[in-house]
């Protein structure tokens, strides 16, 4: 098999079969029996990318399903003049290619590594046939497709119905950690704050000028790529409306 006619002519890669046990602990295939694995990793080959390697382009036939098992993938829009918006960044577990797969049309977006990063790749065909033979599968497709519908509803909201500050402080209270305590937190930025900035739908510029302006507000401590939370009950509140 041409290994090649999967990928982007663009694309740096090196290809190793995915084992079955690192299938398994992908979100994706998790509970899936041993013959099932069997067969996906048939059909599956790992793709290394290095950081800024383009997976696929607008308008390139759908060849499979990507499944992001280290390092990120940014997916965005783009205009023949080059502008960009960037959709989502797909991070471990992630998953997608999955529309156009579905649809059976080529690709919307442009989906490339942020980092060094390690895709499992899933042909076509593989996925369809397993869809007929795994329940499980089955389901967590639909699942996955359902968190990017949420996901995408929740971006139609941000951008049409709140303020670019209110979009920030969204953003940073949803990568809230779960065991915060004391009402105060630290957020880690995943990426560059420019992708940030353009999954925001607000320029560089502007996204700066909002952490600073929360920064001199007392709202945020900002050291790097680290965001300090000290009241979030506030933050709460400004998010709301209520100061």
């Amino acid at each position: 098999m041409n290994r090649n006619a999967y990928l982007s002519p663009a694309m740096a890669t090196a290809y190793m079969p995915p084992p079955a046990d690192r299938l398994l602990a992908l979100p994706l295939f998790e509970g899936m029996s041993p013959a099932a694995l069997a067969r996906i990793a048939a059909g599956a080959h790992d793709v290394v990318a290095v950081s800024g390697t383009v997976i696929f382009r607008r308008g390139d036939p759908c060849r499979g399903l990507y499944i992001v098992d280290s390092g990120q993938v940014k997916l965005a829009l783009q205009s023949p003049q080059g502008d960009e918006k960037v959709v989502e960044v797909v991070g471990r577990g992630g998953i997608f290619g999955e529309t156009a797969l579905f649809l059976d049309r080529p690709h919307m977006l442009v989906a490339e590594s942020l980092t060094d990063t390690r895709v499992v790749f899933v042909a076509k065909a593989t996925v369809l046939e397993e869809l007929d033979h795994t329940s499980g599968f089955t389901r967590a497709m639909i699942a996955n497709l359902s968190r990017r519908l949420q996901y995408l509803f929740g971006a139609l909201e941000d951008c049409t119905l709140r303020t670019g500050t209110e979009r920030v402080i969204g953003y940073l209270l949803n990568r809230v950690p779960p065991d915060a305590r004391n009402g105060n937190a630290i957020v880690t930025l995943p990426t560059k704050k420019g992708i940030i900035a353009s999954q925001l739908n607000l320029t560089h510029e502007h996204f700066s000028r909002i952490l600073h302006d929360l920064v001199m507000g007392g709202m945020i401590e900002v050291d790097g790529r680290d965001v300090r939370l000290p009241d979030l009950t506030r933050l709460h509140a400004r998010l709301n409306g209520a100061v």
